[in-house]
């Protein structure tokens, strides 16, 4: 009888459809009481590519149009403290054509950011170590990592909209409001991290260290970047200003890092999809209920 019974359930698992279809979509199925149908799957590293390389070419092309075509239109001019030879990041995207370029592609990764801390601020609550006792201080910092990197994302498209042009005081309150959000950020992140499932290994802990990696650098660039800035305007040191410079820029460039990292946080672990979800039909049958009401052939 046993026997009998095991051949049937083998015959029955033989017939049982793929989770997949041949779209590469999840067959339609029923879950309390809702019927979901699955739309459109998006591949996670795409969405990831489309969210790192946007500002990454936006930036870099900025800053290398104006120092390689526009330069002595910002580099050579001349303030009260003597001519500084780089740029600030706030001059160069004051320019026409560098100001496209990075309003365009900064502008439009910010969806797409929003996305991914979304995911993130879900995903950190359902991966949570358990073995991690101080549940409110791991929740403290999730929502920290939500509503700190909403901000960041806000004051980063209005350092870009409003410019030194439009603005000069409102645009560097968004930019030092910017930097700050960027690091309470970084840390509520490398926290969740350290103290959830996605600490594991294969990419848990590459991940991890090149977070603190980058944060750290980016800390140790800010004082660097504020004594180079009053040296220059309180005390006259024009290469100060070339180092404020390059703080700006390697500030930029090392955000933008961090939030890479997050191609080993949803590599393999995370799937993007659109479904349709309805109230089922009483006693309409799924495919797979169907398959399984077919009788085995002996």
């Amino acid at each position: 009888m046993s026997s009998a019974t095991s051949t049937v359930e083998k015959g029955i698992r033989r017939k049982l459809p793929p989770p997949l279809n041949r779209m590469g979509l999840f067959e339609p199925y029923i879950k309390d009481g809702k019927k979901i149908t699955e739309i459109v799957r998006l591949n996670p590293v795409e969405v990831f590519l489309a969210g790192f390389i946007p500002p990454m070419f936006g930036s870099v092309s900025a800053i290398a149009i104006a120092l390689i075509f526009h330069n002595d239109e910002i580099s050579n001019y001349n303030w009260q403290c003597g001519r500084a030879r780089l740029p600030s990041l706030s001059r160069i995207i004051n320019l026409p054509v560098e100001r496209t370029f990075w309003q365009l592609f900064l502008l439009f990764h910010v969806p797409i950011r929003v996305v991914e801390l979304i995911t993130g601020f879900s995903r950190y609550k359902r991966m949570r170590n358990v073995n991690y006792k101080r549940v409110w201080l791991y929740e403290l910092s999730r929502y920290l990592y939500f509503v700190v990197g909403l901000l960041e994302l806000i004051f980063l498209s209005g350092l870009s909209i409003i410019g030194e042009r439009e603005n000069i005081q409102v645009h560097v309150i968004f930019f030092y409001v910017f930097g700050i959000c960027g690091i309470v950020h970084m840390i509520a992140n490398i926290f969740c991290h350290a103290h959830s499932l996605y600490y594991l290994n294969p990419y848990g802990r590459l991940s991890y260290y090149l977070k603190i990696l980058f944060t750290s650098l980016y800390v140790l660039s800010t004082p660097i970047l504020v004594a180079s800035f009053l040296l220059y305007w309180r005390k006259c040191i024009t290469w100060a200003y070339d180092v404020f410079a390059l703080c700006e820029y390697s500030g930029v460039f090392l955000n933008i890092c961090f939030h890479g990292c997050a191609f080993f946080d949803i590599r393999y672990k995370v799937t993007f999809s659109v479904r349709k979800i309805e109230d089922a039909i009483q006693n309409e049958p799924t495919k797979q209920q169907q398959v399984e009401a077919i009788p085995e052939k002996h």
